[in-house]
């Protein structure tokens, strides 16, 4: 599925702000996912590295071997191989919790980038928000749900999506299931 470069800008303002109802398709793709960490902070590390990449998807031509990496959150950047980096704990859990639940290895970061060229047809999915449940949390278990355009798909390729939100620190991401739009315009949005 290709993602031209304004739908990509587009992507990149849901990234920041939450689209209006108006603008939801009629399905969107969700997944549930749960983590010990402040969902707050869970919600801002996803937000940190899906603006990064989409910042180069918009500005850079994907023709060299290697994409910048400076704009790219340090911890992110080391539990997909970089070099040097130190992976923090809530990553390190994330990456084990990765493997197990998509018998996978990690992700190289150059290779996770490549998956936002705007020519690239594997990408099956752009962001569309995040929400936290209205149900009350424990402490140890909190809960958000990601929501994606899929094009109305059901199955579709995001296992570089599910790279990064177990390496932002889920305990484990369920999904994707398909929801009407409605669904997600009742939620609490995510902050």
């Amino acid at each position: 599925m290709l993602h031209e470069i304004d739908d990509l800008r587009r992507e990149r303002q849901r990234v920041e702000a939450r689209p209006s109802p108006e603008e939801a398709p009629p399905v969107l793709a969700v997944f549930a996912v749960a983590t010990s960490a402040d969902p707050r902070d869970y919600i801002r590390r996803v937000r940190s590295v899906l603006s990064a990449a989409l910042d180069l998807a918009v500005s850079e031509s994907f023709a060299d071997e290697d994409l910048p990496t400076a704009g790219i959150p340090a911890w992110f950047a080391a539990v997909s191989g970089a070099p040097g980096g130190r992976i923090p704990e809530f990553s390190r859990h994330g990456r084990d919790r990765y493997r197990t639940a998509v018998n996978g290895k990690p992700w190289d970061l150059q290779w996770w980038l490549f998956e936002f060229a705007p020519d690239n047809e594997f990408r099956g999915w752009a962001w569309w928000d995040v929400t936290q449940t209205d149900v009350p949390q424990a402490a140890e278990e909190r809960r958000v749900r990601v929501w994606v355009d899929s094009w109305g798909e059901s199955f579709f390729a995001c296992d570089e999506f599910r790279w990064l939100l177990h390496t932002a620190g889920a305990d484990e991401v369920s999904g994707p299931s398909l929801a009407d739009a409605s669904e997600w315009v009742r939620e609490v949005p995510g902050r």
